[in-house]
C-alpha cells in the first residue's frame, strides 16, 4: 500500500479548497493528509514547524501574486515538492514556474482527481530524487571545495586528451601559477612552456612525466626541487601520478605533489652534520699527521673549505713573533677584487674577538668604512678565535666576495674547527719546543763527551808528551814507551772525535752497511769503557735509512746505560738476519735490575722503546739481579716498507 502523503494546500478560495479536498479523498488507496491555509505568510510559517511531502500552491493569494509567490514558497520549503494549482492557464507562466522549482503546473479547470493525485505522486518522487541528487552534489562539492581544494597536497586531474580539468589551491601555491593559466590547457605544453622551469632539474622532471603520459603507466614517486621566485617559495615536492581507469575522465590521469620540505630539511641537516663530523675526523687525522708548525698552518687552511666555503682564508698565530699565513681558494676572483691581505687588515676584528672570545660575522664589509678601505671589494667576513683552554693563541679569518654569505651555522662550524686547529698548533709548538730542547741536550751531551773523552785524552797526551820530552836525553827507552802511549791515545781521541762528528752528521750513519757501521764507530771507543766489547755481526742486506739509524741509536743508548749503571765486564752485540727478520741482541754480564721497579721509570729504556716503535720493531728486555741484562730488537722486513 502506498505511503500516506502530507500535503499543504495554499488556496484562498473556499470552494476550490473543498473541491480539491474531495478529489484527493476519492482519488486512490493512500491516505492524503490535507492541511489548508489561505495566505502565503501562514504557509511559510507552517512549513517551518510541520513536515509536508508536497505543497499545492495557488499563485494568486491575498498577500502575494504571480511568480513571486512561487519563489518565496520554494525558498521557505526547499525539500517539499511544489505543484502549482492555479486558475490561470498560461503556458509561458507554467514554463517559468517549472524553471523556478515547481515540479508541475496544473490549471484548475483541467484537473480531475486521478490527474491531481498522479501529479502529486510524481512530484513527490521527483523532489525526493532531486533532493538526494542535490545532497550528493553538495557532498561532492564539499569534498572538492572543503577537502581537496584546501588540502596541502597539490592535485591535478587530466582528461583523456591530457588537458587539465581541475586543480586545487595547493597547486597554485606550490608552482606559483594561477589556476586560470592551467585549466583547460594541455599538460604536455604546460610542462614545456611553464612548469619545468619551476624545478631545479627541469629536464629530468619533464622526461619522467612525458614518458608516463606516453605509456599510460603509473609514475613512481620521485622528488623534485622547486626553486624560489616571486610569488613562489622554495620547497621540495614528492610527485606521484596514475591513470584514471573509470568515470567521465577515464583515460586521463591524476597527479599529486606532496610537500616534503620539512623532511628534506631534516635529511639535509642530518647529512650535513654527518659530513661535518666525518670532515672533522678526517681533518683531525690530517692535522695530527704533521708536527711542523708551518705545515700544520697550511693544512689548517687547506682543510677549511670542507668546513666553511669561502674565497680567501688566513690564519694569524700569536707568539714570540706574529705568524700570518693566507690562502686563496678562489684566486681568480680574489686577485681582481682584493689587495694583499695582512694581519693589520683584520686587527679591529681580532681585537673584538679577543674581548668576546666568540666568532664574529660581518655581513657586508662595504658598509664598514675601515673594512672597505682595507679589504678592497671583499664583501663578507667571518672569523673565529683559536683558543687553547683559557688562552687565545690566534685567529682564523675567512672572507667572501658575496655579501651576507656567512651564517650563524658557519660560525658554529668554524668554532668547532678552531678547537681542532688549536690542538694541532699546540702539538706543533710542543714538538718544536721538545726538538729545541733535544737539540740543546744533544749539544750539552756532545760537549760533555768532548770534555770527558777527547779533551781528557788530549790533555793526557800532552802531559805524557811533556814527560817524554824531559826524559828524551836521560832515558830514551822510557821516552819511546811514553811516545808510543801518546800514539795510542791520539788514535783513541781520533776515533772518539769521529764519533762526535758522526753525531753532528746523522746522514753519515747510512753511508755504510750496519756491520761496517758498528765495526768502525762502536769498536774503536770501547777501550775507554770499563768492559770488553764483543761483536758478532752478520752481513745484512741494505736497510732503510731510518731503520739503520734507529738500530745504531738503540745500541749506542744501551752501551751508555751499561757503562753508567751495569758494572759489566763483558758486553756482546749480535746482529742476525733470520728469515727476513733483523734481530739485534745486546747482552751484558752486569748487575742486572728488577724490571718491574725500573722499566717504567727508566728514561733510557723509554727512549729505546720509542725508537723501536718508530720503525715498527719490537723491543724486549730481560734482566735479573746479578745475572746481567739482554735487550732484543726484532725488525721484520716486508715488501711494503
Amino acid at each position: 500500500m502506498p505511503p500516506d502523503l502530507h500535503v499543504l494546500l495554499v488556496e484562498d478560495n473556499p470552494g476550490d479548497a473543498r473541491l480539491i479536498h474531495e478529489m484527493l479523498r476519492v482519488a486512490g488507496p493512500e491516505k492524503i493528509h490535507l492541511d489548508p491555509v489561505t495566505t502565503l505568510e501562514v504557509a511559510r510559517e507552517r512549513v517551518q514547524t510541520r513536515h509536508y511531502d508536497a505543497v499545492l500552491l495557488d499563485l494568486f493569494l491575498p498577500d502575494s501574486r504571480g511568480s513571486e509567490t512561487l519563489l518565496q514558497m520554494a525558498a521557505a520549503a526547499p525539500e517539499c515538492a511544489l505543484v502549482v494549482l492555479t486558475g490561470l492557464e498560461d503556458d509561458q507562466l507554467g514554463l517559468e514556474a517549472v524553471q523556478m522549482g515547481a515540479q508541475d503546473y496544473l490549471p484548475k479547470g483541467g484537473v480531475d482527481s486521478r490527474l491531481l493525485l498522479r501529479s502529486l505522486r510524481y512530484a513527490v518522487e521527483r523532489q525526493r530524487a532531486e533532493s538526494s541528487l542535490r545532497r550528493s552534489q553538495e557532498a561532492y562539492r564539499s569534498l572538492i571545495d572543503d577537502v581537496f581544494d584546501t588540502s596541502m597536497v597539490a592535485v591535478l586531474i587530466l582528461d583523456r586528451a591530457l588537458n587539465v580539468v581541475w586543480c586545487n589551491e595547493a597547486t597554485e601555491v606550490y608552482f606559483g601559477i594561477a589556476r586560470e593559466r592551467l585549466l583547460g590547457r594541455d599538460k604536455r605544453l604546460l610542462i614545456d612552456e611553464e612548469l619545468k622551469c619551476v624545478f631545479a632539474d627541469p629536464q629530468s622532471y619533464s622526461a619522467r612525466l612525458l614518458e608516463a603520459y606516453e605509456t599510460g603507466a603509473y609514475t613512481d614517486r620521485f622528488e623534485c626541487h622547486v626553486l624560489a621566485a616571486p610569488g613562489r617559495d622554495e620547497r621540495w615536492l614528492e610527485h606521484w601520478s596514475q591513470p584514471i581507469r573509470a568515470g567521465i575522465y577515464a583515460g586521463g590521469r591524476i597527479e599529486q605533489y606532496t610537500d616534503i620540505t620539512d623532511r628534506k630539511v631534516l635529511e639535509f641537516a642530518e647529512r650535513a652534520q654527518r659530513e661535518f663530523a666525518e670532515a672533522l675526523h678526517d681533518i683531525s687525522t690530517v692535522l695530527s699527521s704533521s708536527l711542523d708548525l708551518n705545515d700544520v698552518l697550511e693544512r689548517i687552511l687547506a682543510s677549511l673549505s670542507r668546513v666553511v666555503p669561502h674565497d680567501a682564508a688566513s690564519i694569524t698565530i700569536e707568539g714570540d713573533e706574529q705568524l700570518h699565513t693566507a690562502r686563496f681558494p678562489n684566486a681568480e676572483v680574489i686577485s681582481a677584487t682584493a689587495p694583499s691581505v695582512t694581519p693589520w687588515h683584520y686587527a679591529p676584528f681580532m681585537r673584538q674577538m679577543l674581548r668576546t672570545r666568540a666568532p664574529m660575522i660581518i655581513p657586508d664589509l662595504q658598509r664598514d668604512g675601515h673594512a672597505r678601505t682595507a679589504l678592497g671589494e671583499l664583501c663578507s667576513y667571518i672569523g673565529a678565535p683559536i683558543q687553547l683552554q683559557e688562552q687565545i693563541i690566534g685567529f682564523i679569518n675567512l672572507v667572501s666576495v658575496q655579501p651576507d654569505f656567512f651564517t650563524p651555522r658557519h660560525a658554529e662550524r668554524l668554532s668547532a674547527f678552531s678547537k681542532l686547529a688549536a690542538i694541532a698548533i699546540q702539538n706543533a709548538r710542543l714538538y718544536d719546543s721538545s726538538r729545541r730542547l733535544a737539540t740543546l741536550e744533544e749539544r750539552q751531551r756532545l760537549a760533555r763527551d768532548l770534555h770527558d773523552s777527547v779533551s781528557q785524552t788530549l790533555f793526557t797526551c800532552r802531559t805524557i808528551s811533556e814527560t817524554a820530552l824531559r826524559r828524551w836525553e836521560k832515558d830514551p827507552a822510557r821516552a819511546y814507551e811514553l811516545m808510543r802511549d801518546v800514539n795510542e791515545l791520539t788514535a783513541i781521541a781520533l776515533a772518539e772525535m769521529r764519533i762526535l762528528l758522526l753525531e753532528l752528521r746523522p746522514a753519515a750513519l747510512t753511508q755504510l752497511g750496519i756491520k761496517q757501521l758498528f765495526e768502525q764507530y762502536l769498536q774503536p771507543i770501547q777501550e775507554r769503557r770499563a768492559f770488553d766489547l764483543v761483536m758478532a755481526l752478520e752481513e745484512i742486506p741494505a736497510l732503510p735509512p731510518e731503520v739503520q739509524i734507529a738500530l745504531y741509536r738503540i745500541t749506542q743508548e744501551a752501551l751508555n746505560n751499561i757503562d753508567k749503571h751495569a758494572q759489566a765486564s763483558r758486553v756482546e752485540i749480535r746482529v742476525q738476519d733470520q728469515a727476513g727478520n733483523v734481530i739485534l741482541d745486546i747482552q751484558d754480564n752486569g748487575l742486572g735490575f728488577d724490571l718491574d721497579a725500573i722499566a717504567l721509570t727508566s728514561l733510557g729504556l723509554h727512549i729505546m722503546r720509542e725508537r723501536a716503535e718508530a720503525i715498527g720493531a719490537s723491543l724486549e728486555v730481560a734482566s735479573r739481579l746479578e745475572q746481567g741484562t739482554q735487550i732484543r730488537v726484532n725488525w721484520k722486513r716486508s715488501e711494503t716498507r
